[in-house]
């Protein structure tokens, strides 16, 4: 097995030199020391989902992205989420306002979600290796390199296919339990107190709307699912996001330690949402609905 060595900041377009075909090649890169701890890998088998938070190639893998489409007209659209105090009131708690103006549409591009895995050969040597469905051998060879360059600075291209020695079934790697009795909204606010960060914030207060129908449990979201946290009730789990702009999603509760290990984008193809809400001005209002047809609360 022949490999090379990208080394750069980024690629625009991924070009195979002679005898590397686009359908069996393999990227990635070797595993020394502790390059697959890096972002969360830990046995032979183990995929993940890149967290965001490695930067924006990352990012833009994880959540997709939207750009301005200057070409059509304006339309009055929401803008962001702003906390203040009603009416200049000091005395009266901060309270989330939404923005809206005249702007030029958006248009939402879905994220690529390339996940990593730690992957061995026949001699036993390890590797962190991209997942390389039909789709992103066509369309997103770049992505992939983009996603080792921004994490580790370098990247192999390997003329044969790693994925035949990983075993399986292949185990996604992308919650962790909060401690018992622990709360996401509690749990966050502890971690922006650690950072020096405002914990007044509209995310906190669209977490404990969400605790105030008493879950039973609550899960952390890692890796590709940093941010989320999931809400476990008698018949259904939430994944609410920590992160305005994001969305929630509701799925059953049965098998949904399976269902929460797949990528936000499979769980919608495979139609196992069961409700999707939008971060936006009716949010409460949509998930206290919601909440009353799915759990009778």
């Amino acid at each position: 097995m022949s490999s090379y060595c990208i080394r750069q900041a980024r690629v625009k377009a991924l070009k195979l030199p002679k005898g590397y075909e686009r359908d069996k090649i393999c990227i990635g890169i070797p595993v020394t020391d502790d390059e697959h701890l890096r972002v969360g890998l830990k046995d032979v088998g183990d995929v993940v989902l890149p967290s965001a938070e490695f930067g924006p190639v990352c990012a833009k893998n994880a959540n997709g992205y939207v750009y301005t489409d200057k070409t059509q007209e304006k339309e009055y659209r929401y803008v962001t989420t702003i906390c203040t105090r009603p009416y200049g009131n000091e005395d009266a708690s901060p309270a989330p306002i939404d923005i809206y103006r005249m702007c030029y549409p958006q248009v939402e591009v879905p994220p690529t979600e390339i996940e990593l895995v730690l992957a061995a050969d026949a001699e036993g040597n390890q590797y962190v290796s991209a997942i390389l469905t039909e789709t992103v051998r066509e369309e997103s060879l770049g992505e992939a390199v983009n996603l080792f360059l921004e994490i580790y600075g370098f990247c192999y291209i390997y003329s044969d296919m790693l994925e035949a020695f990983i075993p399986m079934p292949r185990q996604r790697c992308n919650w962790k339990m909060l401690p018992p009795g622990e709360m996401p909204s509690e749990h966050l606010k502890q971690s922006l107190e650690r950072q020096g960060k405002q914990t007044d914030t509209f995310e906190t207060d669209r977490l404990e709307f969400v605790e105030g129908y008493t879950p039973e449990k609550a899960v952390e979201g890692i890796n590709g699912f940093s941010g989320y946290y999931a809400y476990l009730f008698s018949g259904h789990c939430v994944l609410e996001s920590a992160i305005y702009g994001n969305a929630t999603y509701i799925i059953p509760r049965e098998n949904w330690e399976v269902m929460s290990r797949k990528t936000k984008r499979e769980l919608m193809d495979d139609r196992w949402v069961e409700r999707k809400i939008i971060h936006n001005q009716y949010w409460h209002e949509c998930f206290s609905g919601v909440m009353q047809e799915l759990e009778g609360k």
